[in-house]
């Protein structure tokens, strides 16, 4: 079994790989996921916890809605090696997100059970998922970089290595936050001659450029145009704009806030209001602007009927964390993702 580079423009993919043919795997057979496997994946999941950890499993029934809206793409795009009961020795899935517009995201997602590694399985299914992402940037545009990403909330120092050993380089983690919005929130009032105004289009470039002016001196600054940055952000059919807002100094936009909101449910009060972004201008700073952003986002949550406030933060911006659990927002898990690009100066 081999998958090589495909040729656009004449020109071979950098970044090639020929994959070998699967391992020998007594009693278990080699093939594409399929719509059956939902508790197989969930056992897999379950067995690899006591090395890997166990942060965030998916349920049986995630795992169904991921198969089901899979359609004809998991023949081509996932990998299983499974026994005659059905039981998963090892599973591979490949996602392709061309959303961002400053570069194709591959997501490769594998894993294999702890009594089946140690015998080269672990690298077979990472070149397999790296051959496949190759193969699905080979029909994109040539008008952005592809990344090829390893996302993940928990794995063995064993996972890293292999990561390391394949070409694969730690990029960032965040940390996921939440707060029990039934817990009362700050009553903190904003200094005299400040306001708050909710986003509009009209708005878009003032919320832009408190966002340039908030995040430009952070080391993974992507300097997107307004117009990706918009995309990105505000195109979400979650995103909510009436709870999106922007801090004005007299006439001068100083603060921001972007958000979305995921419902889990019909109950009276569910579901989560994220904050996707949030910043202040430096010169702004050390004021209690943030503080007072961030209760007045919550409250607006709390009103909405949401029982949750959630947000990302990168594990080693401390002045954030500080303020985040001064108000309440515990750790949930941390995402860790480790990247390799595919192709670079655009496709």
């Amino acid at each position: 079994m081999s998958r090589a580079g495909s040729r656009r423009g004449g020109e071979l993919l950098e970044m090639a790989v020929a994959v070998p043919s699967p391992p020998s795997l007594s009693g278990h057979t080699w093939r594409a996921l399929g719509v059956g496997d939902p508790p197989a994946l969930h056992q897999l999941e379950l067995d690899c916890v006591p090395t890997d950890g166990g942060t965030s499993l998916s349920s049986i029934e995630e795992y169904r809605g991921k198969l089901e809206g899979g359609g004809e793409n998991l023949t081509t795009d996932t990998l299983c090696a499974a026994d005659s009961t059905g039981r998963l020795a090892a599973a591979a899935w490949v996602t392709l997100d061309d959303h961002p517009q400053q570069q194709y995201r591959v997501f490769l997602d594998g894993s294999v059970h702890p009594e089946y590694r140690g015998h080269g399985l672990g690298s077979f299914v990472l070149q397999w998922m790296e051959a496949c992402a190759l193969e699905m940037l080979s029909v994109q545009k040539e008008d952005r970089p592809g990344v090829l990403r390893l996302d993940f909330y928990d794995r063995s120092a064993d996972a890293l290595a292999l990561f390391e050993e394949h070409g694969f380089r730690f990029a960032f983690a965040e940390d996921e936050m939440q707060r029990d919005l039934s817990q009362p929130v700050p009553a903190v009032s904003l200094p005299e001659g400040m306001d708050l105004v909710t986003w509009s289009p009209e708005r878009a470039s003032l919320f832009f450029d408190v966002y340039q002016d908030a995040f430009g001196d952070r080391p993974r600054f992507p300097h997107w145009s307004e117009e990706t940055w918009r995309h990105n952000l505000t195109d979400d059919p979650d995103f909510r704009p009436d709870l999106s807002l922007l801090l004005l100094d007299d006439a001068k936009a100083v603060g921001f806030a972007i958000c979305h909101v995921e419902r889990e449910g019909d109950q009276e009060r569910d579901g989560t209001g994220w904050i996707d972004q949030m910043g202040v201008r430096p010169a702004w700073r050390r004021r209690g602007l943030g503080t007072a952003l961030l209760c007045e986002l919550m409250g607006r949550f709390e009103a909405d009927g949401l029982a949750r406030a959630a947000l990302e933060v990168e594990m080693n911006n401390r002045p954030a964390l500080c303020l985040y659990e001064r108000l309440g927002f515990e750790r949930l898990r941390r995402c860790t993702s480790y990247q390799k690009v595919a192709c670079g100066g655009g496709r």
